[in-house]
């Protein structure tokens, strides 16, 4: 029984105990195992004796009025941050186990768990609709009434997806932008709403069509549809913001595409000015008279004009720069790159506003008629020279004119400068220095961190927790130890890692070589294959058999947070996973399989599963293989790799980028695999991007039972 509790953290009967546990401390005690006289104790007074003991031991109270109180508290506090209940139990769980109060029993905790997660949600949307206007609440109605000139409603308008992100679509998302940002009028009132509630309730309303939204207890409505509203308003913004890279990106291929033409079309002029180049070394150290070797070099230079003028161009803006070239494939896009920046608000996230100004400059001046724009001119937006400090280097000579950067410039060129702004553009969006408000991809991340205040409170109880010093000092002086123990451990095995050397101070990692195949390989292949083949196993089937050992479908609940109400739920769950993970569609799998329509697999996949759902599954799924013996024989999973495969994609995809590496279109899927060969997480990222960024999201995102310490990579 003591064992038991330290365990559990409550007390349970004889009867709960596994008869692997009693038995083996009936052997260690040698004693012959009784049920009966085990039944006997767990109603005797010595139990309760026992109980009293165990307590006192432990000094662990039990479950009272007091201890209610505070797990009421806590589960209160929490629920206001977390929408899974099992999260808001698993924080009432650790409250208790802190103070060292006796669990209750399960019931108790899910039954508060869920009413204090309803009293939360109730109190969100009574705040929600008595902040919001009677004007505000009509126009929400609407959403849900069918015109009579319309067969759908403006909720269904809402949840539809944009039109593919291309530069003739553009217009219909500028629209769809605009009509949200109407909608959108109310935002503030959910900016006391933590995110990932927000992000809930939207998932709960994409789910739902306009009746269902209309059956919904008004006050949550209300909630819901401004929640849905900031979220598909969030999407445009990112694929507006898509559009800005996915168009610059192609801009620069163009350019770099032409600027290896124009180098290998003026070889020969290269070629030319290398041997002339030559002829004047020779005749600058021959002996003819200095007037002779004047008059020869005069004629070499000037007999070819078009070599002089190929030498000044290649000269003043580098013989390798391919930003020359971007303006006439700019112009193509320019004025729909205007479009969006003058719909989208663009911030810095830090306190140089040097590339703010330049792109309000550029906005403020896009009519402008004249190429050369003078700096700290008149109007309301003024571009000083201060302002011009995060240009790159190959862009100064064409925006500037001038080739010092010593010399302060007192006019720009206004086309090169537009095009250097939207290419800068696409990095400070990438590295998160330029923000958009109202985004999610593109967004201020800082917006959802911790205040200072807020951080300070549970500093302490934090450092306690993770056994780390909150102290600067003492905090710096444990990390620089654990990293000199780290680097001096590296020193010890250099010498005996084969595969590693430094050679003229730098790293070389040597070919691994191929072991050869164990003898009989073959023999247990064949054998393998053919028993998998005699078994004739289909994907359905082992969706079937793994549901039953698994119950995976446990994870994919309805999105309201709500129990399923679903018949024969698990068959449509094994149905909608093979009809989407397949690619065949709710439509194919609905005509070859009796008894679902395509109705009922779409209702599925549209208000049950999400991508945390698709994951959560994962994990579990690599958790249950993780426990077989054989995988253990591969590998002791402290270590995984990190490789990427080029997957094919229409141009028009936004994650769709061409790269010389690959030779063509598409996408990269990044794969994180332990080194007992389970394939642990994926990533889907555009063929052009630094892959360095994505090597630790193996490490962070990876929420299975395999914790590799050490990842490699190219």
């Amino acid at each position: 029984m003591l064992k038991t509790f330290q365990r559990l953290g409550y007390f349970v009967t004889s009867d709960q105990i596994p008869d692997a546990i009693i038995a083996h401390l009936a052997e260690i005690e040698k004693i012959p195992v009784d049920r009966e006289a085990l039944k006997h104790y767990d109603v005797s007074r010595a139990r309760k004796t026992h109980v009293g003991l165990i307590r006192s031991y432990l000094n662990v109270s039990h479950f009272n009025s007091k201890a209610y109180k505070l797990l009421c508290q806590a589960l209160v506090d929490t629920a206001l941050t977390k929408d899974d209940l099992v999260d808001i139990i698993n924080v009432g769980i650790e409250t208790l186990v802190k103070y060292r109060y006796e669990l209750p029993a399960f019931g108790t905790l899910l039954r508060e768990a869920k009413e204090q997660r309803a009293a939360t949600y109730r109190m969100l949307f009574r705040d929600v609709y008595e902040r919001l206007s009677e004007a505000d609440r009509i126009k929400l109605d609407a959403l849900f009434l069918t015109g009579e000139d319309s067969q759908t409603s403006p909720w269904n308008d809402l949840k539809i997806d944009a039109p593919k992100v291309t530069v003739n679509g553009l217009r219909a998302l500028l629209i769809r932008y605009d009509q949200l940002s109407a909608l959108a009028g109310n935002q503030d009132l959910l900016r006391h709403i933590p995110f990932v509630k927000r992000q809930q309730l939207s998932l709960e309303g994409l789910s739902l069509d306009a009746a269902s939204m209309a059956d919904m207890e008004v006050k949550k409505r209300y909630t819901v549809s401004l929640t849905l509203i900031e979220r598909q308003l969030a999407r445009v913004t990112d694929d507006l913001c898509d559009m800005i890279c996915k168009q610059m990106m192609k801009v620069q291929h163009l350019a770099d595409a032409e600027l290896e033409n124009y180098l290998t079309a003026n070889q020969d002029k290269t070629d030319e000015i290398l041997r002339r180049f030559a002829q004047l070394d020779t005749l600058l150290q021959s002996s003819q008279p200095v007037n002779n070797q004047i008059a020869q070099a005069r004629q070499l230079v000037t007999e070819r004009p078009d070599l002089c003028e190929f030498s000044r161009v290649h000269s003043e803006f580098g013989g390798k720069n391919e930003c020359r070239f971007m303006w006439r494939y700019f112009k193509a896009r320019r004025s729909e790159l205007f479009r969006i920046l003058a719909k989208l608000r663009f911030v810095a996230t830090s306190q140089d506003k040097s590339f703010e100004n330049a792109l309000a400059f550029i906005l403020a001046n896009n009519s402008s008629n004249s190429n050369r724009i003078t700096l700290n001119g008149k109007g309301k937006t003024v571009l000083t020279t201060q302002d011009l400090d995060w240009i790159p280097a190959k862009w100064w000579k064409l925006v500037t004119g001038e080739s010092d950067r010593k010399l302060e410039p007192s006019r720009v060129n206004r086309r090169q400068l537009e095009v250097c702004v939207f290419r800068q553009l696409v990095q400070e969006l990438r590295s998160a220095d330029i923000c958009v408000p109202g985004s999610d991809t593109y967004s201020d991340s800082r917006e959802q961190l911790l205040s200072t205040d807020e951080c300070n409170k549970v500093l302490a109880e934090y450092g306690e927790l993770v056994g780390l010093s909150v102290e600067s000092q003492a905090f710096v002086d444990h990390l620089r130890a654990k990293l000199t123990d780290v680097a001096n451990a590296v020193d010890r095995n250099y010498l005996s890692n084969t595969n590693f050397n430094i050679v003229n101070g730098r790293p070389t990692l040597a070919k691994l070589i191929k072991k050869p195949e164990p003898n009989g390989f073959r023999v247990v292949e064949e054998a393998l294959t053919r028993k998998l083949l005699a078994l004739d196993l289909s994907i359905l089937d082992v969706l079937g058999d793994t549901m039953r050992w698994l119950n995976w479908g446990q994870f994919f609940g309805p999105l309201s947070g709500h129990e399923s109400k679903l018949e024969d739920e698990e068959r449509r769950q094994i149905l909608t996973t093979f009809a989407y993970g397949t690619g065949l569609g709710p439509t194919q799998v609905a005509k070859s399989v009796s008894g679902v329509s395509d109705r009922q697999i779409a209702f599925v996949n549209q208000r049950h599963i999400t991508t945390e759902k698709l994951e959560a599954t994962i994990f579990e799924v690599i958790n249950a293989y993780n426990r077989f013996w054989l995988p253990k024989l591969w590998g002791d999973a402290k270590r995984a790799g990190a490789d990427d495969t080029k997957w094919d994609l229409y141009e028009n995809n936004l994650l769709s980028e061409y790269h010389i590496r690959y030779g063509g279109w598409g996408g990269v899927a990044y794969y994180h695999v332990s080194d007992n060969y389970i394939a642990l997480f994926s990533h889907f990222i555009p063929c052009g991007v630094w892959e360095a960024i994505y090597i630790l999201d193996g490490l962070t995102k990876n929420k299975s039972d395999i914790q590799p310490d050490t990842l490699h990579g190219e």
